[in-house]
């Protein structure tokens, strides 16, 4: 298994559009290849941080994905988000434990 965790700072006024869009993004993921769930995360004490914790099959369907979403030829346009910034960070899965799928 593979994921990524994902930090969303949100530009001012825009949290529940960014929350929206995240939603609307997560919604469309379901139907991608090798994707298992994914989670939106917040922390009270970070009011402007939307956070995603996503998991994939493996690296190669993540890749795939994010290709796909924002590579040339995409459509994509970085200019218009309500986040400032998106930090990003993937890790391969060694070991699990209790009642999570693999």
């Amino acid at each position: 298994m593979y994921v990524s965790i994902s930090h969303h700072y949100c530009k001012p006024g825009m949290v529940d559009t960014a929350r929206e869009r995240m939603d609307k993004n997560s919604a469309g993921m379901t139907s991608e290849p090798g994707f298992l769930y994914r989670y939106r995360i917040e922390r009270a004490d970070r009011p402007m941080v939307l956070s995603a914790f996503t998991a994939w099959r493996d690296e190669t369907a993540y890749d795939a994905y994010r290709n796909k979403r924002f590579g040339a030829g995409s459509g994509h346009d970085p200019k218009v988000t309500p986040y400032e910034k998106v930090e990003t960070e993937a890790y391969t899965v060694h070991a699990t434990f209790g009642n999570v799928p693999v």
